[in-house]
């Protein structure tokens, strides 16, 4: 696996760990709420890294151009994710706390997949500047 792989990878760990962990700092340890968060955030992140990995084979396959963009679908919603998963635990809102965490999953899946074509774009001229 390569370095790319292995953040592609690590991006799709973290968001859902400290989702968790913020849940837990939230709610305290319960074992059913901490597996349906972790269980609801790894669906986008999984999403967002089978984007990311498809392209960074096409980008190893091409001389590596691009190899940095085609981590968007998984960092970005991984980085959106953790600096709204951990902003809402240290400052929780006083009405309905936790519908962050039964919205949040959504709104990261939509943003993984508007990622794709975005980055698929970008990898594209990447490859093509690079090519010519």
């Amino acid at each position: 696996m390569s370095g790319y792989g292995k953040i592609n990878l690590l991006g799709m760990l973290a968001m859902p760990v400290v989702a968790t962990l913020a849940v837990v700092m939230m709610f305290g340890p319960r074992g059913d709420t901490m597996l349906s968060v972790f269980g609801m955030n790894i669906i986008p992140m999984l999403v967002g890294g089978l984007i990311s990995a498809l392209l960074l084979r096409r980008a190893n396959k091409a001389g590596g151009a691009g190899r940095a963009v085609a981590l968007w679908p998984t960092l970005v919603p991984a980085v959106v994710g953790i600096v709204w998963y951990l902003w809402d635990a240290f400052l929780p809102a006083e009405l309905d706390p936790g519908r962050v965490y039964i919205a949040g999953p959504l709104y990261l899946l939509g943003l993984a997949i508007v990622m794709g074509p975005i980055s698929w774009v970008t990898c594209w001229i990447a490859r093509s500047r690079r090519a010519g």
